[in-house]
């Protein structure tokens, strides 16, 4: 049986509770393949199971010392974290997340090179010559742990290389290891809903391992937008201001995910008060990322100008039911959505009210009003918690005077809402049904 089998037939049994039989199974798999240290995580979890906490924290450091050896550092969080668990005041885990820490931002500024490992506390060689799935009770025990807390000698990490560790490598060594200590660690199974499109959430998600796939309702259909790897962060918009979010992550295969909540920050934040702003700036900088790429108005620029374009905007956390324009009244501004969506609405003749768009990620509002100096032509509405990128008046002026393409994008694309309005308000005598269709990109301001 090889070393995948092994493992598949150890997660059955430790699906069916049969602890003792996964953790043979797994440590066999381990004493057979050193560097199999999913097995190892997953032995740890059984001698947890079955009381034996002291040696599943054994375990689990030997599993987070080789897999930070082969550069794994989520996965080697992870298994700190578990262990911590246990053992919370455990010295020798801390040191390895600090470990963890320094080998991410070992070539930042003002770090220090990664410390050597400890030596460990008792000498395993992991020489254990008999087949583990055999065993039982004290003898599995004794066995499993000289196999468990033996060291990975496999492996190098790269010294010139920095393996990415986004925002955690931000994050000073002590509030680190605090953050590590709080945060969530959990499985999900494949087809697993991780975050759903619309619903509150307050979690920032970071894939330690395994693979998801992001799907948006449209049309009422879901479509896929992309696929995500381990190592991947989502969510932290949501985190931040409360917006539902834009899309569903569901797990493709079995995957591991560390959760971070709103309630871990804030106590991070009572000993660590940078950290707040520390995740503002981190998500700053992915929706800035996330915006130079995909909304039409950075699309005009040249991608080395779209940064200075960016840092012209100020960030809003707009509340449900708030109106950023009204129809009838100047607009104060350009509003550009960074996450959840705006609803475009006029006031019909015949009376009513009637919905001309949606607005969401990438798109603006308040053009209109701003290019032609008139009132605005619809009121914006916000159904539910959204980010939004605010440009004031006077500044959106300053722009469309110092880049024409942008001035030209909005006058098209003005020009092209002005012309829906007239479509959407006239007599529904004359309304074919195929001109009720909107293209993506809708709305008026």
């Amino acid at each position: 049986m090889n070393e995948s089998s092994l493992r598949e037939l150890g997660m059955d049994l430790f699906e069916e509770r049969q602890f003792e039989r996964a953790l043979a199974v797994f440590a066999e798999a381990v004493r057979r393949v050193p560097a199999d240290h999913r097995s190892r995580m997953l032995a740890s979890r059984c001698l947890a199971e079955l009381g034996e906490r002291e040696r599943a924290v054994t375990a689990y450091h030997a599993c987070a010392e080789g897999l930070l050896r082969r550069d794994y550092l989520l996965s080697a969080m992870a298994a700190c974290k578990l262990a911590l668990e246990l053992s919370p005041n455990e010295r020798r885990l801390k040191e390895t997340l600090a470990r963890v820490h320094s080998r991410a931002a070992r070539k930042a500024a003002g770090r220090a090179s990664v410390p050597p490992p400890l030596p460990p506390e008792h000498l395993y060689d992991g020489k254990v010559e008999t087949d583990l799935m055999g065993l039982v009770g004290e003898e599995l025990s004794n066995r499993a742990i000289e196999v468990l807390a033996a060291p990975d000698t496999g492996g190098n990490a790269d010294p010139q290389g920095r393996p990415p560790l986004p925002l955690f490598a931000d994050l000073d060594r002590d509030a680190f290891i605090d953050l590590v200590g709080r945060m969530v660690w959990r499985t999900v199974k494949a087809e697993e809903v991780i975050s759903r499109e619309g619903e509150p959430d307050d979690h920032l998600h970071v894939l330690v391992a395994g693979k998801a796939e992001v799907t948006r309702r449209t049309d009422g259909e879901d479509r896929t937008l992309g696929f995500l790897g381990g190592g991947s962060i989502f969510g932290e918009l949501a985190l931040l201001t409360g917006a539902a979010p834009t899309a569903t992550v569901t797990a493709v295969s079995d995957s591991e995910v560390f959760e971070i909540r709103r309630e871990h920050l804030n106590a991070v934040a009572k000993s660590h008060p940078a950290v707040p702003q520390l995740l503002a700036d981190f998500a700053q900088q992915r929706m800035m990322r996330n915006l130079m790429a995909n909304s039409p108005l950075f699309q005009q620029l040249p991608e080395s100008e779209r940064g200075a374009l960016f840092q012209r905007f100020t960030f809003r956390a707009l509340q449900a039911g708030e109106k950023v324009l009204v129809e009838g009244e100047h607009s104060p501004g350009l509003f550009l959505v960074l996450a959840g969506e705006l609803v475009v609405q006029k006031e019909d003749p015949a009376g009513g009210v009637v919905t001309l768009g949606v607005l969401r990620e990438g798109e603006v509002a308040g053009e209109i009003s701003l290019l032609t100096g008139l009132r605005a032509t619809a009121t914006v509405t916000v159904p539910r918690k959204t980010a939004a990128a605010w440009l004031e008046r006077n500044a959106f002026h300053q722009l469309v005077k110092a880049v024409p393409n942008i001035r030209t994008y909005l006058e098209q694309l003005s020009d092209r809402r002005l012309k829906q309005i007239g479509e959407a308000l006239r007599p529904l005598e004359i309304i074919d049904a195929d001109d009720m269709m909107l293209e993506p990109e809708t709305g008026a301001a």
